[in-house]
């Protein structure tokens, strides 16, 4: 009798582990074939933007975490975030920005199911046909020679930046200090206003095309609540044009030794370092995520690290007088 109890809890057990062990969703028939058709093109052995490898086991592991959809940035950053810059996969001529609602409906199971990852590799060709399967073919033209050069340009934008951003800062430091050191100083701060200046129009003008090397959508956007490329670009030329026009007012100061002028210009100079640090703080959002420095400073100061104790003592700090 006993015998029998004990063999019946071990087949109900091994029979709920099966069910559970049973997923709905197959990677290899499920969730490769929409990794191939919508991000392999960007994310693959021959281009891996951000160095991100959809066919790669490590490389998603960095971006998905099984079982846990709020924590899988490739379902929260990507897939249904409301930046319409970083939706992927990016808009196309032919089709809205983001997967089908189907595809998120597999991936969003398959990450639950605990994101099973088995990539099956292309088969070599048979030696019976000598054939291989057939490869999705390009819906896009090839690109012409100018158009390849305006995106290998482009590519020199994230490092032609970080110049512009150090002579502008440095303007405003030159200045401040010429109210104490003089001449010398305030000529520094001007120089470097009109080469930061001029710098950030090829610094812009590369950034339109790294913009569109990286994939992202309409260029003429104006979505600044909900897209950081387009709060990151237009912010930038607005910074850039800011600083061209503020040329001549801090020339006109300088020869007319004019103390007002000089404080118009100070004032200016103070807008266009903070215009510079938000375009590069955008940047440095567009490259690691959204919200990547509150993030970060959350992991280094947790909210109740800062609080500090005092200590307890067992005994009352006074003790009543008893009658």
């Amino acid at each position: 009798m006993h015998l029998r109890i004990l063999l019946g809890i071990l087949l109900s057990q091994f029979i709920s582990a099966a069910v559970c062990a049973q997923t709905i969703v197959d990677f290899g028939r499920d969730v490769q074939p929409i990794l191939e058709s919508q991000c392999l093109k960007c994310h693959g052995p021959e281009k891996a933007k951000n160095d991100f490898r959809v066919d790669d086991a490590l490389s998603m592991s960095f971006y998905v975490e099984p079982g846990d959809l709020e924590s899988s940035s490739l379902w929260t950053d990507y897939l249904t975030t409301e930046d319409a810059s970083l939706t992927m996969p990016p808009a196309a001529h032919d089709r809205p920005a983001g997967l089908p609602a189907a595809d998120l409906a597999i991936m969003k199971l398959w990450i639950e199911e605990g994101a099973n990852f088995e990539w099956i590799a292309a088969q070599p060709p048979t030696e019976s046909t000598g054939e291989t399967p057939a490869e999705p073919t390009a819906e896009t033209p090839p690109l012409s020679m100018a158009s390849k050069l305006w995106l290998f340009h482009g590519l020199f934008h994230p490092a032609s930046t970080h110049f512009p951003i150090a002579l502008l800062s440095m303007s405003m430091v030159f200045l401040a200090l010429s109210f104490y050191g003089g001449k010398p100083l305030e000529s520094a701060a001007f120089h470097c206003l009109w080469v930061g200046a001029l710098s950030a129009i090829p610094a812009c003008v590369m950034g339109w095309a790294y913009a569109a090397h990286e994939g992202y959508g309409n260029p003429f956007s104006l979505n600044f609540l909900h897209s950081g490329i387009d709060r990151h670009r237009w912010l930038g030329i607005a910074v850039t044009v800011f600083a061209v026009l503020l040329i001549p007012i801090a020339r006109s100061a300088i020869k007319q030794e004019s103390f007002r002028k000089k404080l118009t210009w100070f004032g200016c100079v103070c807008v266009l370092a903070l215009g510079t640090s938000l375009v590069g703080f955008q940047g440095g959002e567009l490259v690691y995520g959204e919200g990547h420095y509150v993030e970060e400073y959350e992991k280094l100061f947790p909210a109740g690290q800062a609080a500090v104790e005092a200590p307890k003592s067992d005994a009352p700090k006074s003790v009543a007088k008893q009658d």
